[in-house]
C-alpha cells in the first residue's frame, strides 16, 4: 500500500488544470431544511437539473439556522453541469478566522468539486466551532446539516462524494462531524486539529470513518503532545490517531513512508472495518499550519514542499459513503 508521492503530485496538477474558481461573489437568501439522517439511497442530489448558483463563481450564501443568521461561501467549478453529480468538499476555518481566509489557505475551490466554507459564529474568543469552550452556544452540527441540505438543493451533488476538512479548531470540528455525521460525509480530513473533550461526543456510535490527519511536532498553538489551550484540555496527536484506529478497528500496525525529508506518512489500512483507514502525516518541526498553503499563512515552520490539499483531495476520492455503510 506504499505510495508514490511523485504520483500523488503529478495527480494534482492535472486536476489543477482541469478546473478554476472565478472571483465574482454575491449573495443569496434562504433558510436552511433540518437536516436528513441517514444516507441518500441515490447518489445525487435534489438540485440536479437546476442552476441556481453560476459555474466559476464563489458566492455568498444565508439562511436562517436556530433563528440566527448563518453563512458560508460557496464555489462552482468553471465546468459544473446541472445534469452532472459533482463531489462536495466543505472546509472549516480556525478560531477567529473566516470563510474567506479558509478558500485562499487550503484551495480546493481549485479542485473538481464544489467547495464549500461555511462561516463560525462569534464566541468569546473570535469566530469559532462547536467543540470548544470558547465556542458559541451554536449548534454548529445541525447548522453543517442544513448547509449541506441547502447546496445539495441548489446543485447537482454526488451525495456519495460529500467531504469534510478543517484547520484548527475547523480541523476539531471536521473531528466532531466524524462523530457525529458519519451517516452524510465520506470521509475527513484534519489539519493542526484542536481536538478538545467536546470534539469526540457521540464517537462510540459513529460508522466507519475514513480520517487523515496533518499536524507538525513543533506546533506552537496546538501542541503535538497534548497540553491546555485556550478552549480548554486537549489530547495528544498520537492518542487522537490511536482512538480513530482503534474505533475503525484497524490494526495497530501501520505501514510507514517519508514522501518528503522530516515527514513521517503512516498508513493504518489493514483489518479496518468497513474499508475505512486512518492516515496522518508527522511532520518533524513543524508549526501551526497548513502545509503547502500561501506562505504567511500560519505560525512556526510551514511545509512547503508537502501540499496538503492536494493529498487530501486523492484521500477523497478513494472514498464514497456506500462502501462504509
Amino acid at each position: 500500500m506504499k505510495r508514490s508521492f511523485g504520483a500523488v503530485v503529478a495527480v494534482a496538477i492535472l486536476t489543477l488544470g482541469l478546473t478554476a474558481c472565478g472571483s465574482s461573489t454575491g449573495s443569496e437568501g434562504g433558510s436552511g431544511a433540518s437536516s436528513s439522517s441517514g444516507a441518500s439511497s441515490s447518489s445525487s442530489g435534489s438540485g440536479c437539473g437546476a442552476n441556481r448558483l453560476e459555474p466559476g463563481s464563489s458566492t455568498t450564501v444565508h439562511l436562517t439556522s436556530a433563528g440566527r443568521d448563518r453563512s458560508y461561501l460557496v464555489s462552482v467549478p468553471k465546468d459544473y453541469s446541472a445534469d452532472t453529480p459533482t463531489p462536495v468538499v466543505m472546509a472549516f476555518h480556525g478560531r477567529g478566522r473566516t470563510s474567506d481566509q479558509m478558500e485562499k489557505l487550503t484551495g480546493f475551490s481549485d479542485k473538481p468539486a464544489i467547495a464549500v466554507y461555511p462561516q463560525g459564529l462569534t464566541g468569546s474568543k473570535g469566530a469559532a466551532w462547536q467543540g470548544a469552550s470558547y465556542a458559541s452556544d451554536a449548534d454548529d452540527v445541525k447548522f453543517t446539516g442544513e448547509v449541506l441540505d441547502k447546496v445539495e438543493s441548489d446543485l447537482c451533488v454526488d451525495t456519495d462524494r460529500v467531504y469534510a476538512a478543517g484547520m484548527s479548531n475547523g480541523g476539531g470540528f471536521a473531528s466532531l462531524l466524524a462523530c457525529r455525521m458519519s451517516d452524510r460525509f465520506a470521509a475527513f480530513a484534519s489539519v493542526s486539529g484542536a481536538y478538545y473533550g467536546g470534539t469526540r461526543a457521540g464517537c462510540n456510535t459513529a460508522g466507519a470513518v475514513p480520517i487523515m490527519e496533518f499536524h507538525g511536532t513543533g506546533d506552537p498553538t496546538m501542541k503535538y503532545e497534548g497540553g491546555n489551550g485556550k478552549g480548554g484540555e486537549y489530547i495528544s496527536v498520537p492518542e487522537y490517531i490511536d482512538q480513530w484506529v482503534a474505533r475503525d478497528q484497524c490494526s495497530h500496525e501501520a505501514e510507514v513512508d517519508e514522501p518528503v525529508d522530516g515527514v513521517e506518512h503512516r498508513v493504518f489500512a489493514d483489518g479496518c472495518r468497513n474499508g475505512s483507514e486512518v492516515q496522518q502525516y508527522r511532520i518533524d518541526g513543524g508549526g501551526h499550519s497548513w502545509p503547502g498553503a500561501p506562505e504567511g499563512m500560519g505560525t512556526g515552520r510551514d511545509t512547503p514542499s508537502l501540499p496538503a490539499t492536494d493529498l487530501i483531495w486523492e484521500f477523497f476520492q478513494n472514498h464514497r459513503l456506500s462502501e462504509h455503510q
